[in-house]
C-alpha cells in the first residue's frame, strides 16, 4: 500500500481490563522502536491514561454518552480520523470496537489496513448485546482485512462464528510484562496467609463472575482443606459473584480458611507468596494470570477451558490441566503441585516467551507484511501529534 501514515489502535478507553492493558503495552513497544503510533480512544478516561508512553500521539474522540448507543458514537469523530490522518494499519480491539471500526472504514474510504483483533473465545456469550454485536460483526468481517487472535484457539472460534477462512486470521500473543511482575512481585503483601512457613497458600486471582467458576475452585478447595487441613485459600479480586461466593464457602464450612481480600493493587506478592494458583474458568482467551504467575515462579493448575490454557501450559508441560467444572480433577491436581511443584526458574522461563520484546517482535513481523515499512530506518520522524477528531 502506498500510505504512510501513522500505525494506530482504536479503543473504546484506558480504564482498567486486559485488552486496554494490552493495547497500551503494544502502542508503547512500537513507539519506543522508531513507530508513529497513535492511540485512539472514544473516552480519554482511566487508570491506565498514565501508561501510555509520551511518544504515543493519544487522540480523543470525545465521543457523546447517548443511553443504547454506547461507542456507536465514536462513527462520525471516527469516520473523520480516518480521512485526516489516513493511517496505514488500525488494529481495533474487542468485539464492539471492531464492529465501529469495520463500519467507519466503510464510510470514511480511507486508505487503511482494517484489524480487527479479538481477545476472548468467541460463541461463549450469553448476553443478547453480545451476541447481537457479534452477528454485527460476522455481517461486517469482510471489511476487515485481517483478524488478530490472542491464541490458537480464539483463532479456531473466530474461523467458526465469525465466517472467514483460516488464513484471514493471525494469532498474535499478548505481551506480558514479565519483568515489570517480577518487580513487583518482591513487594510485600499484607495478609497474614501470604508466606506464613506453616500454611500453605492456594490462590485464585479474576473477577468474581460467572465465567471465572470460582464456586468450582472452592468446592475443590473443599476438598483439598479436608485432606491438607493446613491449606488456605485466597480468591483476589472484585465482582458480582462475590456475595454468593463467600455464601458458598459458608455453606461447606471453609469460609475461616477462604479469605477474599477484593481487588489488590499488587496481586503479584500474592502469586510469589502462593503455593500454587489454580484456575477454574469456564473460558478464556489468553489468560494473563496463568503467565503472570508463572513469571513470579509460581506454580499453576488450570482447567483446560477454550482457550489458552493448554497453549501456555504446553498440554500440561508446565502445569496440570483439568476438564472444566471437574472440582474432583482440579483438588487432585492441586495437591499433586503441592507435593511435588515445579522448579520456579522452569516456570519463569516460560512465561518470558510471553515477555514484550518476543511479542513486539511478532507484532513489527505482521505490521511489515501490510505496511509500506521496511525497516524501522525507513519509518522516518515521527510526526506531530494529530488534532482531537471532536
Amino acid at each position: 500500500m502506498g500510505n504512510t501514515g501513522p500505525i494506530a489502535f482504536f479503543v473504546p478507553s484506558l480504564t482498567i481490563g486486559g485488552a486496554e492493558r494490552v493495547t497500551v503495552s503494544v502502542a508503547n513497544g512500537l513507539s519506543q522502536r522508531g513507530y508513529d503510533v497513535d492511540l485512539v480512544v472514544s473516552y480519554h478516561e482511566g487508570d491506565f491514561r498514565s501508561d501510555v508512553a509520551g511518544t504515543v500521539n493519544v487522540v480523543d474522540l470525545g465521543t457523546q454518552r447517548i443511553p443504547g448507543i454506547g461507542i456507536g458514537a465514536s462513527v462520525p469523530a471516527l469516520v473523520r480520523y480516518l480521512r485526516r490522518r489516513s493511517p496505514q494499519i488500525l488494529f481495533s480491539q474487542m468485539t464492539y470496537a471492531n464492529v465501529i471500526h469495520m463500519a467507519s472504514q466503510v464510510l470514511s474510504g480511507a486508505d487503511t489496513v482494517t484489524i480487527s483483533t479479538i481477545h476472548n473465545t468467541l460463541g461463549m456469550q450469553e448476553e443478547s448485546k453480545e451476541k447481537l454485536v457479534q452477528w454485527l460483526q460476522r455481517r461486517l468481517a469482510h471489511q476487515s482485512d485481517q483478524f488478530v487472535a490472542v491464541s490458537e484457539g480464539v483463532a479456531d472460534s473466530v474461523v467458526e462464528h465469525v465466517g472467514v477462512d483460516r488464513e484471514k486470521v493471525s494469532v498474535l500473543h499478548n505481551p506480558i510484562p514479565v519483568s515489570e511482575v517480577q518487580e513487583r512481585a518482591g513487594e510485600s503483601v499484607e495478609h497474614p496467609w501470604v508466606d506464613s512457613a506453616n500454611r500453605s497458600v492456594v490462590l485464585g486471582v479474576g473477577r468474581l463472575e460467572r465465567a471465572k467458576n470460582f464456586g468450582s475452585f472452592l468446592h475443590a478447595f473443599e476438598r483439598v482443606h479436608a485432606a491438607r487441613p493446613d491449606t488456605r485459600a485466597i480468591v483476589v479480586g472484585r465482582g458480582s459473584k462475590r456475595t454468593e461466593l463467600e455464601t458458598l464457602a459458608a455453606e461447606l464450612g471453609i469460609d475461616d480458611v477462604v479469605s477474599f481480600p477484593g481487588f489488590v493493587d499488587n496481586p503479584y506478592g500474592y502469586m510469589a507468596g502462593a503455593d500454587v494458583l489454580a484456575m477454574s474458568s469456564v473460558h478464556e482467551g489468553l489468560p494473563t494470570v496463568l503467565i503472570e504467575a508463572l513469571a513470579c515462579g509460581c506454580p499453576v493448575v488450570s482447567t483446560d477451558c477454550p482457550s489458552g490454557p493448554a497453549e501456555i501450559l504446553k498440554d500440561g508441560e508446565y502445569g496440570p490441566l483439568v476438564d472444566v467444572d471437574d472440582d474432583e480433577g482440579l483438588a487432585a491436581a492441586i495437591q499433586r503441585t503441592l507435593d511435588d511443584p515445579l522448579p520456579s526458574d522452569v516456570l519463569v522461563e516460560r512465561a518470558n516467551n510471553f515477555a514484550p520484546a518476543a511479542v513486539i517482535d511478532q507484532y513489527e513481523a505482521f505490521i511489515r507484511s501490510f505496511a509500506s515499512v521496511d525497516s524501522t530506518d525507513d519509518i522516518g520522524t515521527r510526526s506531530e501529534p494529530p488534532a482531537p477528531s471532536s
